[in-house]
């Protein structure tokens, strides 16, 4: 297992990664396309429906090389596959942050080194391996919504729009669409989220099926939720990202089928009937997405239709000993849990949440009235909370003795995690 200093460099380096939104890369992804339409048709079979029209992402055009901390994207992968409420198929949501403590190569000392896998990451089974690629890869398209397009909140797109009730259970294993927003009245994005360990031709194919697989959603007053698609290729010496918007097509305007939230007019086709609804649910969504991610899994629950709360209930765990952390951006509220490696490490796990934010998400929530009050107000840290951070939406520290390291992710969103690793 790495000693000390090895859990801190592999942590708290500054890596590099390259995000590339190019016309030369969507010409390539278009001649995947032409070529898998030609393939099916040589073959008789049909041709399935697929986005042509792509685009470059401005932010991402030309392509740049951005500074990355492992321990901000382990925060960033913890908060995109928390499901709002805890699966009993997962009863423990701390492992997709644990499970990928190790996962990153140590620094060498270089200038601009490349984040890359670490050697016990890669000699992993097939199985695991995808199972790292796709997390990783949710991870990455969620530390760059955050940081790039100001999204701090995600939630599956089947969760948000599926009605009358939430399929909450499908949340894990985790979809790759995600909404993505700062407040779903506003600005929201549908984001298709792939990653691979293998080679460039197969991140092509995964934008490729992208094209095919990401949602169009129509709210009723005419907006379109923007599509992006964002794949992540770790490789043996470097790993980059490559971001693409498919273009939606105009569709009929047929009328909604009537008492829905939103209806799917076809395989990749969602419609809004009621923006009010589904930015209601999609606030309470977030809320119990972050409540879960502290171990508040209780009064997650409390956020959910009086239904799903009844059904629940029996997977809930007995409430979790909270704990305060006092931070230079604020106090947090949060659970610990520690876990023992072979050679003797313990690794403590802090996930917390702003006590502000805390407070205010954790009402529980018994009628319609409350919900529908509840679910029109903000979703967003405080504002002087927020003013605090810079450039990016994620700040981190480092703590170490001869016997101890500490290293602190901290989010734009209120969400604190932290590891400390005593040997």
């Amino acid at each position: 297992m790495p000693q000390l200093n090895d859990w801190l460099n592999a942590l708290m380096t500054d890596f590099t990664i390259t995000v590339v939104s190019s016309a030369g890369l969507i010409n390539e992804v278009q001649r995947k396309q032409f070529a898998r339409a030609q393939g099916l048709a040589r073959q008789g079979k049909p041709v399935p429906p697929m986005k042509s029209r792509l685009a470059t992402v401005p932010v991402f055009d030309p392509s740049r090389t951005i500074h990355i901390r492992p321990i901000s994207l382990l925060h960033a992968v913890g908060r995109i596959t928390t499901p709002p409420i805890l699966n009993p198929a997962d009863l423990s949501s701390t492992w997709a942050i644990i499970r990928y403590l190790w996962a990153f190569e140590a620094s060498d000392g270089r200038q601009s080194q490349p984040l890359v896998l670490s050697t016990i990451a890669r000699e992993i089974d097939f199985h695991q391996k995808a199972l790292l690629s796709d997390e990783v890869g949710m991870g990455m398209a969620n530390y760059l919504m955050t940081n790039y397009f100001q999204t701090t909140n995600a939630i599956d797109v089947s969760i948000a729009l599926q009605t009358p009730s939430w399929n909450l259970f499908q949340q894990y294993p985790t979809s790759p669409d995600y909404l993505f927003f700062d407040d779903p009245a506003g600005h929201v994005y549908v984001v298709e989220c792939k990653g691979n360990q293998t080679s460039h031709d197969t991140t092509l194919n995964q934008l490729r099926r992208g094209t095919e697989q990401v949602p169009s959603v129509v709210f009723s007053d005419g907006r379109r939720a923007e599509s992006l698609i964002i794949a992540t290729c770790m490789l043996d010496e470097e790993t980059y990202v490559c971001v693409i918007d498919p273009i939606d097509e105009d569709s009929d305007q047929s009328e909604f089928n009537a008492f829905q939230k939103a209806e799917k007019m076809g395989p990749t086709e969602w419609r809004v009937k009621d923006d009010e609804w589904f930015a209601m649910d999609s606030r309470l969504v977030s809320r119990a997405k972050t409540l879960v991610y502290t171990g508040a899994d209780l009064e997650a629950l409390g956020q959910l239709p009086l239904d799903i709360q009844e059904y629940w209930m029996r997977y809930v765990r007995r409430p979790i000993q909270k704990e305060k952390l006092r931070t230079d951006f604020g106090d947090f509220t949060g659970v610990r849990e520690t876990v023992g490696t072979v050679d003797g490490l313990s690794i403590e796990l802090y996930r917390g949440m702003l006590e502000e934010l805390y407070e205010r998400f954790s009402i529980q929530l018994n009628d319609r009235s409350e919900r529908e009050k509840r679910g029109k107000e903000s979703i967003s840290a405080p504002e002087s909370y927020a003013n605090k951070f810079k450039e990016l939406a994620y700040f981190s520290k480092s703590e170490e003795s001869s016997t101890q390291v500490r290293v602190q992710s901290i989010c734009r969103d209120g969400t604190l995690l932290q590891f400390t690793i005593t040997r």
